[in-house]
């Protein structure tokens, strides 16, 4: 049985598995549209998964994610189409609920007058909105407080995308992946983002955020599903409340689109929780997995890691002797590891170095570990942090800077800061101890 659904503004028409609102029509998938038929003929009751799988899928045993997968898209439709994200609510540990009204719409004639009636009135509305809120609102102060701040506005938690597949191309590609959202991530000056995992069995499951910056402070927890049906990859996003577990934004990432659909995805989230968007923050140029992995293993600053990651940097580099990006990371690499072997012959600069932080970064490792200037090395550092300071890799190299040019306590203070964004590295907290005079190992 076919039928047509008010949610707000839009509508949806069973029968053609379409949305049309204020942001035009939206196709839905096929079992998208089944969902939203039944959530709509639900509206008001909050619907298990267990219900959703029995319903949709005529409870056949699938993935964890099937359901909030097929969640995430339906939002993003709704989205798209003009919806509020409220209409559609996670319950937490219960189920979803459609909140929006369901009813069967007017008649086309009386919705093409209804639609007229309110484009004329914001077309002539308009001009009059933009003069008014351009005359009130703040200028030059940012949403939130700049995440360097003694006390940051908000704190994003993320915890490293993960997958349920077996096969050795997708858990590097997770690692890529989560890699790559770090890379766009530390670039907001306004959050203060946390590489983190989450203890759920300790008191303060955050490690001390809360102690540390206050109870009051919006803290927000990322996480992400790698999921592979066999004709493709998708991403699952979801951004929630960790005290009560409510998801506040959900998002769906197709692997084949490419680093520069990730970023719009999280653009999206920032925007969720009122963070000005990073629209200056181009698609990477180097999408190989394996780049990205040789950079989460470079990060972690030790001698094995490093090795590891050389090892892939290496096999790219055979593919394609003349990758530029690739041969610096390299040659960094090689610099800052004695017994990492680098690159043969000149490295030309490349020409998308000031697009890519990672090569400034790769240019500071160079100037501190090859050409032994701390001075140049921090220099360039400053400004890496400028524009990225979340980035702990870089916060870490100029705690090295100020330890070689013997400001032993502003090492310190950066360092700290570096482990407090990677609590993972082990090797800053080796660090740490070596500065204060203990016996772990100097770099």
């Amino acid at each position: 049985m076919t039928a047509q659904h008010s949610i707000g503004p839009v509508r949806f028409d069973s029968s053609t598995k379409a949305l049309h609102g204020p942001g035009g029509e939206v196709k839905l998938e096929d079992k998208v549209a089944e969902l939203l038929d039944f959530l709509c003929r639900r509206t008001g009751d909050v619907v298990s998964r267990e219900e959703i799988l029995e319903t949709i899928w005529a409870g056949r045993s699938l993935s964890e994610q099937t359901v909030p997968v097929a969640i995430s898209k339906l939002r993003k439709a709704l989205r798209d189409a003009g919806a509020e994200d409220t209409v559609l609510q996670t319950v937490p540990k219960r189920g979803y609920r459609m909140v929006g009204k369901a009813s069967r719409p007017e008649s086309v004639s009386t919705r093409k007058s209804a639609w007229s009636g309110v484009r004329t009135w914001f077309i002539v509305a308009l001009p009059i909105m933009v003069i008014l809120i351009s005359s009130f609102w703040p200028k030059g102060t940012p949403l939130v407080p700049p995440a360097d701040a003694a006390k940051p506005g908000i704190i994003l938690t993320v915890q490293d995308i993960r997958t349920e597949s077996e096969a050795q191309e997708d858990r590097a590609r997770v690692i890529a992946l989560s890699e790559l959202a770090s890379y766009f991530l530390s670039q907001s000056p306004e959050v203060l983002v946390i590489r983190h995992w989450w203890n759920v069995d300790a008191p303060d499951p955050t490690g001390g955020i809360f102690t540390r910056y206050g109870a009051e402070t919006p803290v927000y927890l990322l996480k992400g599903t790698l999921i592979n049906d066999g004709e493709s990859r998708v991403v699952t996003l979801f951004l929630s409340n960790p005290k009560t577990d409510e998801v506040l934004w959900s998002g769906v990432y197709d692997v084949a689109d490419g680093s520069g659909a990730l970023f719009s995805s999280l653009g999206d989230m920032f925007g969720r929780v009122g963070v000005a968007a990073l629209d200056d923050v181009a698609p990477v140029a180097e999408e190989d997995d394996r780049y990205w992995v040789g950079r989460y293993l470079a990060h972690l600053s030790t001698e094995g890691a490093a090795n590891s990651a050389a090892r892939k940097w290496r096999e790219m580099i055979e593919a394609e002797p003349d990758n530029v990006v690739v041969r610096q990371a390299l040659s960094a690499l090689s610099a800052r590891w004695t017994s990492v072997e680098g690159v043969a012959g000149p490295i030309p600069e490349a020409s998308d170095v000031s697009a890519d932080y990672l090569l400034q970064v790769d240019r500071a490792v160079i100037a501190l570990y090859q050409d032994r200037d701390a001075e140049a090395a921090l220099a360039i550092l400053e400004d890496i942090l400028a524009r990225a300071p979340g980035d702990h890799y870089a916060l870490s190299l100029k705690a090295e800077a100020l330890a070689a040019g013997g400001d032993t306590k502003a090492a310190l203070e950066a360092y700290r800061k570096a482990l407090r964004l990677a609590p993972f590295a082990k090797a800053y907290a080796n660090r740490i101890i070596a500065l204060q005079g203990g016996t772990a190992g100097a770099d």
